[in-house]
């Protein structure tokens, strides 16, 4: 099955996690003006292990590194889930993430560090964007995952 991004709402909890894995049931707040999504995974080192006659190299999957997330929003100084992501960007703490995909029924979870706030100034007859880096700290939930 195919998931449309068109639509998709990108939401941040009102607080920092105590606990990550604990999802807030309420609290959740939009960023609004979200534009681009970036990507959501994992990349695993790669480890070369020579064979026995060493005449051969082989690869093997060392640690896993989360992706960070690139996401890129229209600046809006009004909008309250923008100022709670530059809020997140000053802390320490991880805070939940929520991905909902039109139709609100797919979803992605997980906790984030807000590592980069930016501004993106681009062409000259655009308007002033925000580039936001999240570093994932937990696993990503999906909702369709078995």
């Amino acid at each position: 099955m195919l998931y449309p991004t068109n639509g998709a709402r990108l939401y941040i909890a009102n607080a920092p996690a105590d606990d990550v894995g604990a999802y807030p049931g309420s609290g959740w707040i939009e960023i609004g003006e979200t534009e681009a999504l970036g990507l959501l995974g994992a990349v695993w080192e790669s480890i070369e292990s020579a064979g026995l006659d060493e005449s051969a190299i082989g690869i093997l999957k060392g640690a896993m590194r989360r992706s960070p997330m690139e996401i890129i929003i229209g600046n809006d100084p009004a909008d309250e889930g923008q100022a709670l992501i530059w809020t997140a960007s000053r802390s320490q703490q991880s805070y939940p993430f929520r991905l909902v995909f039109p139709g609100g029924t797919i979803t992605r979870r997980w906790f984030a560090l807000v590592m980069t706030m930016a501004e993106v100034f681009d062409a000259a007859n655009s308007v002033i964007k925000t580039q936001v880096t999240l570093q994932p700290t937990s696993d990503i939930l999906r909702s369709e995952a078995p």
